[in-house]
């Protein structure tokens, strides 16, 4: 486990180095993260996480990509942008861009994110999306092993993916990879994606790379005859942008390779997880398929009027997630809200757009603060697959709040062994 693993490596991490040793480290790993345009601290050490381990979320990942995408094309397939809009509570803009026609076998692009327990793991969501961040912080926490003479193994989810760009545009044809960004999301600190620039100009000297947003995405790209040539990494979702998602949508329509587009953004909503658990589409799912959701995803569930009194009185046993959000937003803690405020919570933005997952208690660590003591961390991890590379996983940590995310806590990365 997760916590049972890193308890002695954290002490035996601490008594082999001087305090001065560990700052020194700390500090510059926090700095470089900055530099890459990642603007969130970096918790006081790395992790480790055995090989095993590491495989089994792996494969779980996966798995559960593979169930998610059955489930996803069974309901889109049967639903129009309105009755998409209607069920998934999305704006209707987002839900006129989505073209069931695209949801394909074989998504390539997720990151699980993960609950450890003291006793096993927990998938809280499942991010299917190209943009989805946080990659840099395997290169601080690379740095922060390397200031102190720790090396540690497993290649960075950038290379990974990486490879699988060059890959695909090997395959295609391509001749230019863009990062798309847009300028309300680049002030927000969540990166550039810097370090997947860096691998594609070094693995491929022929690719052309540019990061560019709405205001300097040339417009001759956008021609038939260069658009054919373009892979476009996608780091902004509907909600990032002001046109209510125009210009990427006139980017796809150019013919432009769009690594993901809304079919994966609404991939992301947090209702596939009620979805995966719903007994009546668990015919869509292979027997492995069932056996993951089952024993890895906490009992998921809309709300509704019907059922609402039950619920908060039973509150402390869950979760509840407002249905179109992202990260920590839109999560409350049953146990920490009173039933008369959760209640008007939920009803002011509608019960139809929460979902309630059964509470998971997440393992803890003590890691040392600034002031010479140490403070208990709930952890969350997240499990990248990009094709069939994985490498490693992020960890985020949190002393302040039982909502475990970049924001509201600080990251790191667990290397494997």
């Amino acid at each position: 486990m997760f916590a049972a693993e890193n308890r002695p490596f954290l002490t035996e991490l601490s008594a082999a180095h001087k305090p001065d040793e560990l700052a020194l480290a700390r500090a510059a790993s926090d700095r470089h993260l900055r530099d890459l345009g990642f603007l969130f601290p970096t918790l006081p050490t790395h992790f480790r996480m055995d090989r095993g381990t590491h495989d089994e979320l792996h494969t779980a990942t996966v798995r559960l990509v593979s169930a998610h995408e059955k489930v996803m094309r069974h309901v889109c397939a049967t639903l129009s942008p309105t009755e998409l809009a209607e069920t998934f509570h999305i704006p209707a803009a987002m839900a006129g861009h989505i073209d069931c026609a695209r949801l394909g076998p074989g998504l390539a692009l997720a990151r699980a994110d993960i609950i450890p327990t003291e006793t096993g793991y927990a998938f809280c969501e499942l991010n299917t999306f190209s943009g989805v961040g946080a990659g840099e912080c395997h290169h601080s926490a690379k740095l922060y092993a390397d200031l102190l003479g720790r090396p540690v193994a497993g290649g960075s989810p950038f290379l990974d993916l990486a490879l699988h760009y060059v890959d695909r545009c090997n395959r295609l044809g391509l001749e230019r990879v863009v990062v798309l960004d847009c300028v309300r999301h680049a002030r927000r600190g969540y990166g550039r994606d810097q370090p997947l620039m860096d691998y594609l100009r070094l693995l491929a000297p022929d690719l052309e790379v540019a990061y560019r947003d709405e205001t300097t995405y040339p417009a001759q790209w956008l021609r038939p005859e260069q658009a054919r040539k373009t892979l476009v990494h996608r780091l902004i979702t509907f909600g990032d942008t002001d046109d209510e998602g125009a210009f990427l949508r006139s980017v796809a329509d150019s013919g432009a390779t769009v690594t993901s587009l809304f079919e994966a953004e609404l991939g992301m909503h947090r209702r596939w997880f009620s979805l995966l658990c719903d007994p009546d589409l668990a015919h869509l799912l292979d027997a492995d398929e069932r056996e993951t959701v089952r024993r890895y995803v906490p009992t998921t569930f809309d709300l509704d009027p019907d059922t609402l009194d039950d619920v908060l009185a039973a509150r402390a046993d869950y979760v509840f997630k407002h249905s179109y959000s992202y990260g920590g937003d839109g999560v409350l803690i049953g146990a920490e809200h009173s039933e008369p405020a959760l209640r008007a919570r939920i009803v002011a933005d509608g019960v139809g757009t929460w979902t309630a997952q059964r509470m998971v208690r997440a393992a803890t660590l003590d890691l040392p603060t600034a002031d010479g003591g140490t403070a208990t961390h709930r952890f969350v991890l997240g499990v990248y697959a990009y094709g069939d590379r994985t490498n490693g996983a992020l960890v985020r940590a949190s002393a302040a709040s039982t909502v475990v995310n970049a924001s509201r806590g600080a990251v790191s990365w667990a290397f494997t062994d």
